[in-house]
């Protein structure tokens, strides 16, 4: 039988967040979104209601026992507040998993501060000549007594003026592609490491920079699980983020469906609110359709990662459908709403602007339509 309900406690928790977010996120989200200053208090408060440690071990703050449908209910719920904020649980889910194949004391420097909420780490893996093809990357480790020295530089790297660490992937000298490639923990402080800012046209609060790194020495304890292995490992926790990143595009339209659809009961012309024309709700049927097929897509494949189910092709068509749907719909809400849409003063271009970043972070629309592609060709192969 199929069960499209969520459970007690997943319920309780998606009302409890949505009213966080439109209480503590949503007055002030167009001013964060505006500056480029990340609000800790905030994320500390997000922290204290137990977002942050999903899936994490409890010695450390966590809920300890992995739950990827709960994560996506968390991103999806935040962000009818803050688009930007949502995407903490996401952050801190890809960079607590990693740091779970770390060492002792790597483990208690950074998981108790992450899923409190006083720090963030970066994950510092796209480079200037290696962005969707992450496996292509530069960055170098050498081998020295004790550690290792890191030289490269990273680039488009959300939390970057805000972490005070970063992990770094590096490859060894002569190593190709994928191989070889390891993740270290670097201290955002040491010698050699510069941060500088790359403004967007949105997510301004996350911190998008530069960073460099100039004979940083990184010592034994720092290195991420296996040497050589760090991308495999990075790979396989992309995709829960990439289901999680689709519900929080999708929690920012349905925040701005929902506005469209009040304004469209407010709003007169010719002696009648506009919702009475069809101009008006028949956009908003059809993308609250298009929202709610792309909501369950992101689900089940949080549905499969959870059941150890092959989950990869849904990740990607969450990834890829989940952001473009959203933008549509923002976007029909902003024409709703006339000049008032287009408006600083309101928040719908600033979620516009904000959720239009994910139409290319964390892999192309081409790179995801290439994984599913793949997938579906290996299957007319097997089926002749």
């Amino acid at each position: 039988m199929l069960d499209f309900t969520f459970s007690d406690e997943h319920e309780e928790f998606r009302q409890t967040l949505r009213g966080f977010g439109r209480k503590e996120l949503l007055p002030g989200y167009t001013a964060r979104s505006a500056s480029t200053e990340f609000p800790f208090e905030l994320l500390a408060k997000i922290g204290r209601l137990g977002v942050l440690g999903i899936g994490l071990p409890e010695k450390f703050g966590g809920t300890g026992h992995d739950d990827p449908v709960l994560l996506g209910v968390a991103t999806e719920a935040l962000a009818y507040g803050d688009v930007n904020l949502a995407s903490a649980p996401i952050q801190v889910g890809l960079v607590g998993a990693q740091l779970l194949h770390g060492s002792e004391e790597v483990q208690e420097r950074y998981l108790p501060p992450v899923i409190a909420g006083t720090e963030n780490l970066a994950i510092a893996l796209t480079e200037p000549g290696s962005g969707s093809d992450a496996s292509a990357l530069r960055t170098t480790a050498r081998r020295v007594p004790g550690g290792w020295l890191l030289n490269g530089e990273k680039t488009a790297i959300s939390w970057a003026m805000s972490a005070s660490a970063s992990l770094v992937y590096a490859r060894e000298e002569g190593s190709t592609r994928s191989r070889g490639v390891s993740c270290f923990v670097v201290d955002m402080a040491s010698e050699g490491v510069e941060v500088r800012h790359m403004m967007g046209m949105g997510c301004l609060p996350l911190g998008w920079g530069s960073i460099y790194f100039d004979n940083v020495f990184v010592p034994d304890s720092h290195l991420i699980g296996e040497e050589g292995r760090g991308f495999q490992v990075a790979m396989n926790h992309f995709d829960f983020s990439r289901a999680a990143i689709g519900l929080m595009c999708l929690g920012a339209a349905e925040q701005c469906l929902e506005e469209a659809a009040v304004y469209a009961t407010q709003r007169e012309t010719f002696g009648q609110p506009i919702a009475q024309y069809q101009g008006v709700s028949f956009p908003l049927a059809e993308h609250a359709t298009y929202i709610e097929g792309a909501r369950w897509v992101c689900y089940r494949a949080l549905w499969s990662r959870q059941e150890n189910r092959s989950h990869t092709s849904l990740a990607s068509m969450s990834k890829w459908w989940a952001p473009v749907v959203a933008k549509d719909a923002i976007e029909a809400s902003m024409k709703i709403h006339g000049n008032l849409g287009y408006s600083a003063e309101f928040p719908l271009q600033q979620r516009f602007r904000d959720v239009m970043a994910y139409l290319v972070a964390d892999g192309t629309a081409e790179i995801q339509k290439g994984i599913i592609s793949k997938e579906i060709l290996q299957k007319g192969t097997v089926s002749l």
